[in-house]
């Protein structure tokens, strides 16, 4: 580690050693060199740091003192230097990450847009995709972090940190369950054409988990892998689709889709952050994560569990 000083440098290892002549073997100096500067710090402080005895070099009280307030420095200096380099890192770091197609569409800008009016010279390499074949990819090194729906991860592939993802149906702003007071369950929407996601996504497996029983009642009217195409038909038509909050945020938000979450036991989602077992994350994934994750409790803020869009914390 680099030294705060020459002087403590050799103070600190003449207290490790016990010895002038051992230090300075550590240190590749001359016995003079090193005793020299012993004094010259002594000369400084006004005390002996050492008793020199024939057995060698004793710290004094005074020398204890010294020598606590210099590994003190030593570890502010090492810190100091560490966040430096952080943020060289950050100057020219590169993110390369996995996310879901509508957390591409949606989050995942915001969250570079945000980083590169912060670090302009960072880079990214985003690839969107399903949560298998996303983890995969982490596993064999092709990316370095998965953002998906949890799921137990491969071998060598560990989770890093979590969000709260609430299911819930996206519908037109005119909808009559929109302003249906009571909470929305599953089997409230039985009653109006399903737009549902194909057999394969993740949408559609995390719908059919939910547990009362309505699941096996579910008859699409259109099944479909594009989620984009899903929130086109319900805002044109009285159907329903089943979507979490970053699947429709920015159509919400324009007001061209209302959004309810369903209150049935399993539809409390958590999407996570995975990465490879004992990886040690550059600076630059550290902040990509941490606007990450601002960029989600903005999207929490924005949705509540009640009857349509309104600001308020989720609580499901």
């Amino acid at each position: 580690m680099p030294a705060i000083s020459q002087a403590f440098r050799c103070f600190d290892e003449v207290a490790r050693r016990g010895s002038v002549r051992k230090a300075s073997a550590t240190l590749h100096l001359t016995a003079a060199a090193v005793n020299q500067q012993i004094l010259n710090l002594e000369a400084q402080v006004g005390q002996p740091l050492f008793d020199r005895l024939p057995r060698g070099m004793q710290l004094t009280v005074a020398g204890e003192l010294v020598l606590a307030a210099v590994r003190r420095s030593q570890r502010d200096f090492d810190n100091a230097l560490a966040q430096v380099e952080d943020l060289n890192a950050l100057r020219r770091g590169h993110v390369s990450v996995g996310v879901p197609h509508a957390t591409a569409e949606y989050i995942v800008p915001q969250v570079i847009a945000a980083m590169h009016r912060r670090y302009p010279d960072i880079t990214f390499s985003v690839r969107a995709g399903i949560g298998e074949e996303l983890l995969r990819h982490v596993a064999q090194g092709e990316i370095d972090v998965a953002y998906c729906l949890r799921r137990t991860p491969p071998a060598g592939v560990e989770e890093m940190r979590s969000w709260a993802q609430p299911l819930g149906v996206a519908m037109a702003p005119d909808h009559p369950l929109r302003m249906r007071p009571r909470l929305l369950r599953l089997r409230d929407c039985l009653a109006y054409p399903l737009i549902m996601m194909t057999p394969d996504m993740e949408l559609r497996s995390m719908l059919e988990r939910l547990d009362d029983g309505a699941p096996s009642r579910l008859q699409p009217l259109v099944e479909t892998s594009s989620i984009p195409m899903a929130r086109r038909l319900v805002a044109s038509s009285q159907a329903l689709a089943f979507m979490l909050p970053d699947n429709v945020a920015e159509d919400v938000a324009a007001e061209r889709l209302s959004w309810r979450a369903l209150h049935d036991a399993g539809a409390l989602l958590h999407s996570c952050a995975y990465q490879r077992s004992g990886y040690a994350m550059a600076a630059a994934m550290e902040m990509f994560l941490a606007e990450l994750d601002h960029a989600a409790d903005e999207l929490k803020a924005n949705f509540d569990t009640g009857v349509s869009w309104s600001i308020g914390n989720l609580a499901v």
